[in-house]
């Protein structure tokens, strides 16, 4: 199979991710977008997605050595796929589902709704997040699509992918 010049990876890390790993991550990610020619607007979508995404990570992934978290950016003809993959336990998994599917199930205009209502109303998780992470992403990207899979014993990969089209000039 041939891969286009205009269908690759750019970025990849798979492994352990905390704070210390992400600053690095951002700098080389957005050092890769310009080097590909992506305009700054379309930039800080891609790099502010993948910041919360990793943040997710970081505060809701299973820390498991055999099942380190993932992290991908691909260009592609039409533009840009950020795809997030980690390893959650079952019980994390059924509240994953529905608030995905609540919130992939909106209008933009009752997502910005909820999004402004979620940030009014002050009520923030132990870990310090009001759950507006996904949230902004959805509102950023093009497109957003989730797989949840079995992964062994408790667990299940969750699966993010967010598609950021390529803005005309």
């Amino acid at each position: 199979m041939a891969v286009s010049y205009e269908h690759r990876l750019l970025f990849r890390h798979e492994g352990p991710l905390d704070m210390e790993v992400l600053p690095i991550m951002v700098r080389n990610l957005e050092k890769l977008l310009g080097e590909e020619g992506i305009r700054p607007p379309l930039r800080r979508k891609v790099v502010s997605s993948l910041i919360e995404l990793a943040q997710n990570i970081i505060h809701y992934a299973v820390p498991h050595e055999k099942y380190p978290p993932l992290i991908s950016v691909v260009r592609t003809e039409e533009g840009i796929l950020l795809t997030t993959r980690n390893l959650v336990y079952y019980s994390q998994e059924i509240f994953l589902q529905s608030y995905l599917q609540n919130l992939l199930a909106m209008s933009r205009e009752e997502l910005e709704q909820f999004h402004r209502a979620t940030l009014t109303s002050g009520s923030y998780s132990d870990s310090g997040g009001a759950n507006l992470g996904l949230m902004q992403v959805i509102l950023k990207a093009d497109r957003v699509e989730y797989e949840l899979t079995s992964a062994e014993a408790e667990y299940a990969w969750f699966t993010l992918k967010a598609f950021f089209s390529l803005e005309k000039p």
